[in-house]
C-alpha cells in the first residue's frame, strides 16, 4: 500500500485552509463580532481562549455557537498562541484542549 494516498501534509493543510475559509464565509458577522469580543479580552485579559469568547457572546449576543466558523476565531492575523492550553468547559467539547491565544506584539 503506497502511503502517498493516505499521507500528505501538503494536501492536508490546503484542504483544512479551504474548510476554514469556507466555514468562516457562513457566518462573518458572528465571527467578526467574535473576533472583537476576543480582542478586547486580550486587552483585559492578557490572553484568552474560545471558550471564554464563547461565554461573553452568548452572555451579551445570545449567540449559542458559531457552529464550524468557530475554527477560523483566532485565524487572521491579530493573534498567537500563548503556548499555554486549557481544557474546555463547553459540555459538547468533551473537555477536549484548547489553545490559549494573546494579540501579537
Amino acid at each position: 500500500m503506497e502511503e502517498n494516498r493516505l499521507f500528505d501534509f501538503d494536501t492536508a493543510e490546503k484542504q483544512k485552509r479551504r474548510g476554514m475559509a469556507i466555514a468562516a464565509l457562513s457566518r462573518p458577522s458572528e465571527l467578526e463580532l467574535a473576533r472583537n469580543v476576543a480582542r478586547e479580552l486580550c486587552l483585559s485579559r492578557g490572553s484568552t481562549t474560545a471558550d471564554e469568547v464563547g461565554k461573553v457572546i452568548y452572555r451579551n449576543y445570545g449567540i449559542e455557537s458559531l457552529g464550524p466558523a468557530a475554527g477560523s476565531l483566532f485565524k487572521g492575523g491579530d493573534f498567537e498562541p500563548t503556548g499555554e492550553m486549557r481544557k474546555s468547559s463547553r459540555k459538547s467539547n468533551h473537555a477536549r484542549l484548547l489553545f490559549v491565544w494573546r494579540l501579537k506584539g
